[in-house]
C-alpha cells in the first residue's frame, strides 16, 4: 500500500510514535495511545502496517540511541519526513521483511499488544 498522507493518518502515526520514546509507558499510557487511535477510526490491520511498516522502520532507533533518544515526543513534520525515508514499500512482506520488522518492533511488541488490547476494548 501506498503511503497515505491524511490528518487521519498523521495523527495514527503520531499516537504509534509514543511506543518509541525512549521512556517508560505505564498503562494510563497506553490506553492514552489506544483512545488517540480510536479517535482516528482506521481499521485495526491498517494501524497494524502502519506500525510496522511506516513508524517502527522509521523510529526503533530511537530506543538504542546513545547517550539517549527522544523522550518528549516526536515532531510531526520530522516524523513524517523520517517515515517517507524508511517505510517498507512492497506490499507482499519477504522474508527480509518479515525479519527487519521483527527486529524493529521488538522493543515496543508487548506494548503495542497492551495498546490493542485497549483498543479492542473502547
Amino acid at each position: 500500500m501506498d503511503y497515505i498522507d491524511t490528518p487521519v493518518h498523521r495523527s495514527a502515526r503520531l499516537a504509534i510514535s509514543q511506543l518509541f520514546l525512549d521512556t517508560e509507558l505505564d498503562e494510563l499510557d497506553l490506553k492514552s495511545i489506544a483512545r488517540e487511535l480510536a479517535a482516528a477510526g482506521l481499521p485495526v490491520d491498517e494501524l497494524q502496517r502502519i506500525y510496522e511498516t511506516e513508524v517502527a522502520p522509521a523510529c526503533w532507533r530511537n530506543l538504542h540511541a546513545l547517550p539517549g533518544g527522544v523522550w518528549t515526543g516526536f515532531d510531526g513534520q520530522s516524523l513524517d519526513e523520517a517515515i517517507r525515508q524508511h517505510r517498507i514499500r512492497n506490499a507482499i512482506p519477504t522474508l527480509w521483511q518479515r525479519w527487519s520488522i521483527r527486529r524493529w518492533t521488538a522493543s515496543t511488541r508487548d506494548d503495542w499488544s497492551r495498546v490493542m488490547k485497549a483498543l479492542t476494548g473502547i
